[in-house]
This record gives structure tokens, C-alpha cells and sequence, in this order.
């Protein structure tokens, strides 16, 4: 983590983030197909036992040059309305582009525990990525998201699960962890690393975290890549030297014949 940055937040919240972890690519690659993991933990700064404040949108800004190209795997139009009653099987398998677990910190009042876990599908779409959830604690619970992708950017607005105060009446998360997979269709590339990498050796992913009080922070992740070897010239072959004998041509009977 490189660099954190807190809008709108309080010296103790500047000084413990809300949030640690990071985003990486699996490959180090530039210019070749690749997944992702994103990992978080979350955190309450005002106070360790309290559950943390519950995030309402997450921004990622990935490095120049990357690209997702969502007409690569196939698409799932289903509703949130049937995605929130089918599950995951609303949606075609071989829609399927990554999983995740995500644990809730319900602050443990009320009939439900205070962890509770829920399993995530993400499908692809055009131009999103469409992640519905099934609690494993509470069946009914079937949260759907979208992750819109522009450029380099996606943007996910999470659903607002109620809860009880304090520090919010949200119900946040505690952790979570997401994979995608490198996927390549037709020798098609869904998801594809910049064309270079940087003199420092890592790809630049910067995050912002929108709480539903009104706080942002945005954290930097890096990625590690592998720098291009400089190429050189072959070297051309030394020429050889060529040894010459020097022969000295004695002239024998013509000079003892003279007389």
C-alpha cells in the first residue's frame, strides 16, 4: 500500500484507515490475459470492538492502458429481481467470471450471530459485472450488485443492508475476497494487462472507498510486472588475422656456379 488519502474524515480515521488490503493482477506479464484478487479487511478507527461503517461504493482505478472487453465471455441479462429469487442459477454457467466470500459484521445484537458469511458469483454483462450473493447464515438474504466498467474504471454501488447502530444503522462488511480468473475466449482476451510496465516494476491500482456517512479514503495498491530485457545487436564476428610467412628465396647454384 503506497498511499492513503481521507476525505470529509476525522484526525483518528486519517490516522487508522477504515480499510486495508489490496488489489493485484495474476499476472506479471504486460499485454497478456489475466485475473484478478481484491482483498479487504475492514475496520471501525473510532473504536476496534464496534463493527466497522458500512461502504457504499467502491471506484477502482486500474493502470493505463488495461482493458476488459466484456463481449468475450457470454453475457447474463437477468433482473435483480430474478437474480434475487433464482440466485445464481439465473444466470447461463459459462456466464460465470469469478467468486468471492464476503463477511458481515452484524455488531452481534439481535436473533442473527455477529459474523455472518455470504458467497458471491459474479457474471459477466455488457459493459458491468453483475455479482449476486447467498448468505449462508441467513438464506433469504440474496444481495445483487453491479460493477459498471468504463475504461479503466468500474464503479460498484453496494445494496444497503439494514442493521443497528452503532457507529451506522448498516449492516458492513468485515472482509472480503473476490477472485476472477484470466479468461480467453477464441483467442479472445477478457481481461488484459497494460502494454508495458514502469520503471518501478509494479502496476499503479488506486481504490476509493465511499462510506455511507459521507467519508471517502482511497488507498493505492501495486501490482508487480516484469520489465521488457533490453535488447542488443548481435555482435558481429572478430575477423580472423592472417599470418603470413615470409619466405626468403636464397639463390643457391647461380651464384656458386658463377666463375
Amino acid at each position: 500500500m503506497a498511499a492513503i488519502a481521507v476525505v470529509g474524515a476525522a484526525a483518528a480515521d486519517a490516522a487508522v484507515p477504515r480499510q486495508v488490503g489490496s488489489l493485484t493482477y495474476t499476472s506479471k506479464v504486460p499485454g497478456t490475459s489475466t485475473g484478478l484478487v481484491l482483498n479487504f479487511l475492514f475496520q471501525n478507527p473510532e473504536n476496534a470492538n464496534q463493527k466497522p461503517h458500512a461502504v457504499a461504493k467502491m471506484v477502482v482505478h486500474s493502470p493505463a492502458g488495461s482493458h476488459i472487453d466484456t463481449t468475450v465471455p457470454p453475457q447474463c441479462h437477468a433482473s435483480d429481481a430474478q437474480l434475487m429469487v433464482q440466485g445464481a442459477a439465473a444466470c447461463p454457467a459459462d456466464a460465470k467470471i469469478g467468486s468471492a466470500v464476503v463477511v458481515s459484521d452484524t455488531g452481534g445484537s439481535g436473533p442473527f450471530p455477529r459474523y455472518t458469511r455470504t458467497i458471491i458469483t459474479d457474471f459477466n454483462n455488457q459493459d458491468e459485472i453483475l455479482a449476486v450473493g447467498q448468505n449462508q447464515d441467513i438464506p433469504v438474504l440474496r444481495p445483487v450488485d453491479h460493477t459498471k466498467i468504463q475504461g479503466n474504471t468500474t464503479t460498484t454501488n453496494f445494496p444497503p443492508i439494514p442493521g443497528a447502530p452503532p457507529p451506522d444503522a448498516y449492516t458492513p462488511f468485515k472482509s472480503f475476497h473476490f477472485e476472477f480468473s484470466p479468461y480467453v475466449r477464441d483467442g479472445r482476451v477478457y481481461n488484459r494487462t497494460p502494454p508495458t510496465c514502469p520503471s518501478v516494476g509494479y502496476w499503479t491500482m488506486t481504490l476509493e472507498f465511499t462510506y455511507r456517512d459521507g467519508v471517502t479514503q482511497s488507498e493505492e495498491s501495486h501490482s508487480p510486472c516484469q520489465q521488457a530485457q533490453a535488447t542488443h545487436p548481435p555482435k558481429k564476428p572478430k575477423k580472423k588475422k592472417r599470418h603470413h610467412r615470409h619466405h626468403r628465396h636464397h639463390r643457391h647454384r647461380a651464384d656458386s656456379d658463377r666463375g
